[in-house]
């Protein structure tokens, strides 16, 4: 049997002990001891075979065993016992090698990072902050844009069951109006009125909603079908001697005039009425071409510049495009702008350039009517309109202070500038201008001295004019202010000035005219005569049912197929030299007729429509 090698002795305990190897010491491998590995005094692996003289104990179960591997044959290795420097922080039992590489001093700590764990923050703590600070920021942001609601004096009176309806109305169309605001951080203004009587003051409010009577050939020099403002001449008045009279139906404020602000609403007036969604797109084109024909002063037009910028208005604010429009709404803003300086320049405040022509009073009267449709429809705006309401209020005492005796009107305008007084001789076709400027004013509820008792008057003019045939005017057809030219503009000043009496003079004059059309269809390249068309349409609306079918299969094929691809309208074929439009006022005015007579489905509300008879119950 094989004899087994005997353990090296274990070493006297007199001997000193050799330091031992500090935790994960690794041998150097072969041929790497010139580096330091290992320092003095500590073994090589395979301790302690090999080397019987480190006198350090075997380690438990080693006894007896061959040394493994050729580094336990290699030759001893001496051992240097180091001693502890005097003073050295771990005394004599701690004794390390020095470091082979120096790595530098510990990196600083932030002094925030010192701070936070000092302070004891920590992942909750900053979580909260920054919770906190989110919900600052959404506060913030709601709080601006808060809208401030601001009251303005310068609204009708309330106290009545209309000014309460008015007021809900106006609630109504301001919500609407936030809603729609786009990007818009300026405050709307809401309208409450405070008393019939209260003193009202227009702060400056934007025009809304204009109603607009149709201008015809009244721009003309006669009166029969006369096509322009003409300076003289048998009518010298707008166009057919028919001004723009009786509109239709600029009714009761906001419930009769909703229809207009809603493009929902607007289709379905349409729908209800008629019309198609190809007359919106009309309007929408011609609103677009009027934009780009608008002068550097505000104005439009070339020769009576204040009558055509209140036509373009008018269909501006019949579309309910004010001056808080993204897309109209500087245009309608310099319009306005425009009328209220002109009132300015001269000393009696009538607002047209041309004091001393027959057209004067055409213009005043247009340019009136338009500044009352914007004062009423104030209220749904928030811009600032300095002097609106003393050149409205101006021209409405105007207009009252110079009616004739007999209810109508005559080239009052000319007649003032000239020193000379009232006129005995009425003149339909200025009239009808006039009215819708009274019928405006008694809108705003402003106490005007005098309103009512000039309205009643009108009304008694018109029906005295009418003849046996039906008819409102002359019965001579080349004469001017025929009734051929007029009927209309009778007929829709009786429709929405009336208390509904003399409902039977209504009836005779639709009579007629229905016979006139079926006789004479509406063509545009045969008989057109856009001011006379511009009463038909409005007198047939409000009259409504058969009759207004009757009519409004006529009117909207012709309306809709002669519009330029640029949005205003082709050259028409009148049915008399007079009643030429053609490219009259660089083409504004032909383009604002058409525009007024396809807003005519939403612009009003029906007579049949309202609870009342009159402006006067409304």
């Amino acid at each position: 049997m094989e004899e087994q090698p005997q353990p090296p002795p274990r070493p006297a305990a007199s001997q000193p002990l050799p330091p031992a190897p500090p935790p994960g010491y690794v041998a150097p491998p072969p041929g790497y001891e010139h580096l330091g590995y290992p320092p003095q005094g500590y073994p090589q692996p395979g301790y302690p075979y090999g080397q019987p003289q480190m006198p350090y104990p075997p380690q438990p179960g080693t006894e007896g065993q061959p040394p493994a591997g050729p580094m336990a044959q290699s030759g001893s290795v001496p051992v240097v016992i180091l001693e502890a420097e005097p003073g050295h922080p771990f005394g004599e039992e701690g004794i390390y090698p020095a470091a082979v590489h120096d790595f530098g001093p510990p990196p600083r700590r932030n002094k925030l990072v010192t701070w936070w764990r000092t302070v004891g923050g920590g992942s909750l703590t900053l979580s909260i902050l920054i919770h906190l600070g989110l919900l600052a920021i959404a506060g913030l942001v709601v709080f601006s844009n808060t809208i401030i609601t601001k009251n303005v004096d310068f609204l009708p009176g309330g106290g009545t069951t209309q000014g309460a309806a008015a007021s809900q109305e106006l609630q109504h169309k301001v919500q609407n109006k936030k809603q729609k605001a786009i990007s818009k951080t300026t405050p709307v203004k809401r309208v409450l009125s405070t008393g019939t009587n209260s003193s009202i003051t227009l702060p400056e409010a934007p025009p809304d909603i204009l109603d607009v009577p149709d201008v015809s050939s009244m721009l003309g020099g006669s009166m029969g079908a006369s096509g322009g403002f003409g300076k003289s001449g048998a009518g010298g008045g707008f166009g057919s001697g028919v001004g723009l009279g009786g509109q239709a139906g600029m009714v009761a404020l906001p419930p009769s005039m909703r229809g207009r602000c809603s493009t929902a609403e607007r289709l379905e007036k349409l729908r209800q009425n008629g019309g198609s969604a190809e007359c919106e797109a009309a309007v929408s084109k011609a609103l677009e071409w009027l934009k780009t024909r608008q002068n550097p002063d505000g104005s439009w037009g070339t020769g009576y510049k204040s009558a055509m910028t209140g036509l373009a208005l008018l269909c501006y604010l019949g579309r309910c495009e004010t001056p808080d429009s993204p897309f109209y709404g500087e245009n309608v803003m310099k319009g306005i702008l425009y009328l209220i300086e002109l009132s300015k320049k001269n000393d009696k405040g009538f607002i047209t350039e041309d004091y001393k022509s027959n057209g004067g009073a055409y213009e005043h009267g247009i340019a009136t009517y338009a500044l009352g449709e914007m004062y009423t429809l104030a209220r749904l705006g928030s811009k600032s309109l300095p002097g609106m309401r003393e050149a409205f209020e101006n021209g409405v005492k105007l207009i009252i202070d110079n009616q004739n005796e007999t209810g109508g009107w005559d080239y009052y305008v000319k007649n003032a500038t000239e020193g000379r007084g009232k006129s005995t001789r009425n003149d339909l076709s200025v009239t009808g201008w006039q009215y819708q400027a009274l019928k405006a004013a008694h809108h705003t509820g402003l106490p005007i001295k005098g309103l009512r008792t000039s309205i009643e008057k009108t009304i008694k003019y018109i029906e005295k004019t009418q003849t046996k045939d039906g008819g409102i005017g002359t019965v001579n057809r080349d004469a001017p202010y025929n009734q051929w030219n007029l009927t209309g503009t009778g007929v829709l000043g009786l429709q929405t000035l009336g208390k509904g009496g003399k409902a039977s003079v209504i009836d005779k004059g639709m009579t007629f005219l229905r016979k006139f059309i079926t006789e004479e269809p509406l063509d545009w390249n045969k008989n057109c005569n856009l001011y006379c068309w511009y009463y038909y349409t409005q007198a047939f609306f409000q009259r409504g049912g058969e009759d207004w079918k009757f009519y409004n299969q006529q009117l909207m094929p012709q309306l809709l197929a002669n519009q330029a691809p640029d949005g205003s309208w082709k050259p028409e074929r009148p049915n008399s030299p007079v009643a030429a439009v053609g490219n009259m006022e660089g083409g504004v005015y032909k383009t604002a007729l058409c525009v007024l007579q396809l807003e005519v489905y939403y612009r009003y509300l029906k007579v049949a429509d309202r609870d009342e008879g009159s402006i006067f119950e409304r």
